[in-house]
């Protein structure tokens, strides 16, 4: 599966997400791997595990706290960016990839109201839609 061009400034943000994705990427490829630059996981795999990076909820990720408020802002800005002119591919990925993490994480306790926002119209507004689908209720400070 092709990384896509954007990848490489996403994971970009901050060492832990690059950690993150290259684990994520081991992992997959297995004790073995060539090293085959296009074996890699799919994207919403990718976006799964930089989001448990980020909320701190994977083994390799330290805690939320490793991301500077600069890091947050630019990671959910480059997020924003795919969901609102990214392909439908793209968007979906970061969609269920990056966003569903998020809001689990949040469920199991994670501060996401301290990072929302950091989080762009057409992220909310998919994270909205998905407490819908899900029966989740929605805190005012969401809305």
């Amino acid at each position: 599966m092709a990384t896509p061009p954007w990848w490489e400034e996403l994971v970009g943000v901050s060492e832990v997400l690059a950690e993150a994705d290259r684990a994520e990427v081991e992992s997959w490829r297995g004790p073995e791997a060539q090293g085959a630059p296009d074996d890699v996981p799919p994207l919403t795999v990718r976006l799964g595990a930089l989001g448990r990076a980020y909320t701190g909820t994977s083994a390799q990720a330290p805690t939320p706290a490793a991301f500077s408020e600069a890091q947050t802002r630019q990671l959910f800005r480059l997020l924003e960016d795919i969901q609102v002119d990214g392909s439908d591919q793209d968007r979906d990925a970061v969609a269920t990839g990056f966003f569903e993490v998020l809001l689990n994480a949040w469920d199991k306790g994670f501060d996401l109201r301290s990072v929302w926002p950091a989080v762009g119209p057409e992220s909310r507004a998919y994270c909205l839609a998905w407490n819908d689908f899900t029966g989740v209720p929605t805190p005012d400070w969401m809305r």
